[in-house]
C-alpha cells in the first residue's frame, strides 16, 4: 500500500474506544487508576479524532465505544440461545465472557503473535494463558457436545475467527452462529469460505479502511501492541523476559510503525504518536508518579513490556519509572 497516498482514499476508518475501561483491570490495594469518567479520557478521545480527521481528509472517521458494542452483541446472542443444555456461548472477548453469567465463561484467550520485527508468526494464547491447544481441548470438554454461539468483538481480515472455526470443527463442536461486532468486507468474504452458518454483524461498516483500537497506542494499557511470540515444538507461546513479562511493540512511534500498522501518513502519524504518549504519561502520572515498570507489570498479567521494533532486548531494568520511561520515548519523536 501507498501510504503516501492514504490521505486520498474514501472510505470509513473506524477507531475503537476502550483504554478506559481496560485501564480499570490495574486497580488494586496498592495502585489506583484513574476512573472511567475522567475528563483525560474524553479530552484523548477528542483530540484523537481530530488528528485521524486531518490525517485522512475525505475519509469517515466511525468512532465505536466498546462497552457499548459489546451490550449491543451480547442482546444478538441472546435473541439466538435458548436453552443452555444444548447451545453454549463461546467468546474470544474476555470482557464479553466475564460481564456475562450465561456465557459461563466459556473464554478462548487467542492472540495473533508477531516476531521481533513486527511480522506475524501465528496465533497463539494471550499473555498469561494456556497454549491455545489445551485452551481449545478444555472447552470442549466443557461445551460438551453443545451447539455453540461464536463472539468477536472485530475482525478485520477474518484470519483469526477462520482459524478459531476450523479448530472447533476439528474438535467436533458445531457453530450454529457468529456475532461480530464489526468487519471489513475482506474479512466477510474470508469467513464464508469457513462458515456457512448464520453471520451477524452488529455494526455495519461501508468500505473500511482499517480499525485502530485505542488500547494499542498507549503503552502499559493491558493488551496494548503486537505481542511477541516465539516458536515452541508444537506451538507458539508469548515471549517473556527473566522476570516472566511478556513483550509487545505498540503501534505508535517510537516503538512500531503505525503508518504502516494503521494505514497512516508519516506526519499524521508522527503528531498522532506524541498525542499518544502525552497522554500515556498524564495517566500514569495519575496512577503513581513514582511507580516502577516492575510494580506495574507484575500487577496484572495482560500487560506487556512495550519495546520498539526490532530492539526487544533493549528492555530498562524493573525499578525504572514507568512516567520517566514514556518520557524518554517521548524525546525520541519531539
Amino acid at each position: 500500500m501507498n501510504y503516501a497516498n492514504q490521505a486520498n482514499r474514501q472510505g470509513t476508518y473506524v477507531v475503537t474506544y476502550d483504554v478506559a475501561s481496560r485501564l480499570q483491570s490495574l486497580c488494586s490495594r496498592s495502585i489506583s487508576v484513574p476512573k472511567q469518567t475522567d475528563q483525560l479520557f474524553k479530552s484523548f478521545h477528542q483530540s484523537l479524532f481530530e488528528k485521524l480527521q486531518r490525517a485522512l481528509p475525505g475519509v469517515v472517521i466511525d468512532t465505536i465505544d466498546m462497552s457499548e458494542l459489546r451490550l449491543e452483541i451480547w442482546n444478538q446472542v441472546e435473541s439466538r440461545i435458548s436453552d443452555l443444555s444444548h447451545q453454549a456461548v463461546l467468546s474470544t472477548c474476555p470482557e464479553i465472557a466475564d460481564s456475562n453469567p450465561k456465557s459461563e465463561g466459556l473464554l478462548l484467550n487467542i492472540n495473533r503473535l508477531f516476531s521481533a520485527e513486527g511480522l506475524m508468526l501465528g496465533h497463539g494464547p494471550r499473555p498469561g494463558f494456556k497454549a491455545l491447544n489445551v485452551q481449545l481441548d478444555e472447552l470442549a470438554v466443557r461445551i460438551a457436545g453443545r451447539s455453540v454461539v461464536l463472539i468477536e468483538d472485530g475482525a478485520f481480515t477474518g484470519g483469526t475467527l477462520s482459524f478459531v472455526l476450523k479448530e472447533l470443527r476439528d474438535r467436533g463442536i458445531t457453530v450454529t452462529a457468529v456475532v461480530i461486532g464489526f468487519c471489513c468486507n475482506g474479512s466477510r468474504h474470508v469467513l464464508r469460505k469457513a462458515f456457512n452458518g448464520e453471520l451477524v454483524m452488529v455494526h455495519p461498516v461501508v468500505n473500511l479502511i482499517d480499525w485502530i483500537p485505542d488500547h494499542d497506542l498507549i503503552p502499559f494499557i493491558p493488551n496494548c501492541g503486537r505481542v511477541l511470540g516465539r516458536q515452541l515444538d508444537h506451538c507458539i507461546m508469548p515471549m517473556k523476559t527473566e522476570g516472566g513479562a511478556s513483550l509487545a511493540i505498540p503501534y505508535i512511534l517510537p516503538f512500531g510503525k503505525i503508518e504502516e500498522w494503521a494505514s497512516l501518513p508519516f506526519e499524521g502519524a508522527k503528531d498522532l504518536s506524541r498525542l499518544c504518549l502525552d497522554t500515556a504519561i498524564g495517566i500514569f502520572s495519575q496512577v503513581g508518579i513514582k511507580i516502577t515498570i516492575g510494580e506495574l507489570l507484575s500487577s496484572n498479567p495482560r500487560l506487556s513490556m512495550p519495546v520498539m521494533i526490532g530492539a526487544f532486548e533493549d528492555i530498562p531494568p524493573p525499578e525504572t519509572e514507568v512516567v520517566c520511561f514514556l518520557q524518554k520515548m517521548r524525546e525520541k519523536i519531539a
